[in-house]
């Protein structure tokens, strides 16, 4: 076995008016709210990257995942604030397949009950074996000053099988939910946010490494509906 960490980052977001149009995305070309803001639902907003594996693959290597984190950086913020002016909810997580961010959330119906559905939960549409790890958040404005710039954590869970994996390339997300900060405010936004995956690479039985690969082969074929 040989130690090793997979690592996927994911760039910041500023949300503003631009060109006279609220709620659009002034800063983070990697951000995408295209399928919720064309059925108009505002304030949700997902980042997808893809880690590649192809060389462990090649060499019919597994990856073994032991620990997990997020870091991200300092500050959230909405401005103008107000006193309990809402609430924001980051989701990050990474599969082994595809997530079908539209579907999963009810073709774009998106409010907070069905949004912390999250990825292998009771609910959703994405198996648990598809998904490696998660982490979700909550950010609320401060309740003290009458101008809540920051929003401070206030609640966190983790989720995932934390299975191996022989896949060739995993699918990694960040979502961010602000509809009800949205309403009150014109500019929010959070930080850069970096996802470490730490584990051990090392070699199964040929028939361990052939039964794993056609798991993944069958739950890369559509979601788990049952």
């Amino acid at each position: 076995m040989k130690a090793a960490q997979l690592s996927v980052d994911f760039s910041f977001i500023k949300v503003g008016t631009v060109g006279g149009v609220p709620n659009t995305i002034a800063q983070g070309s990697e951000w995408d709210n295209e399928i919720f803001a064309s059925a108009g639902i505002l304030g949700v907003f997902y980042n997808e990257q893809v880690i590649d594996l192809t060389g462990m693959s090649v060499e019919q290597k597994t990856f073994y995942p032991t620990s997990f984190s997020v870091q991200s950086g300092p500050m959230r913020y909405a401005a103008p604030g107000s006193q309990g002016a809402g609430t924001m909810l980051e989701v990050t997580f990474i599969t082994t397949s595809p997530f079908d961010i539209q579907a999963n959330y009810r073709q774009g119906v998106v409010d907070f009950e069905n949004f912390v559905i999250f990825p292998g939960s009771i609910g959703s549409i994405q198996s648990f074996d598809t998904v490696v790890c998660g982490e979700w958040s909550t950010y609320t404005s401060s309740t003290s000053r009458d101008l809540a710039i920051e929003l401070y954590p206030s609640s966190s869970g983790r989720f995932g099988s934390m299975e191996p994996i022989s896949s060739d390339r995993l699918y990694c997300y960040r979502l961010i939910f602000a509809q009800t900060i949205e309403a009150g405010s014109t500019v929010y936004g959070a930080p850069s946010t970096k996802l470490l995956l730490d584990g051990q690479i090392g070699e199964d039985t040929d028939l361990a490494y052939i039964m794993r690969l056609r798991r993944d082969y069958i739950l890369q074929q559509g979601p788990d509906e049952d």
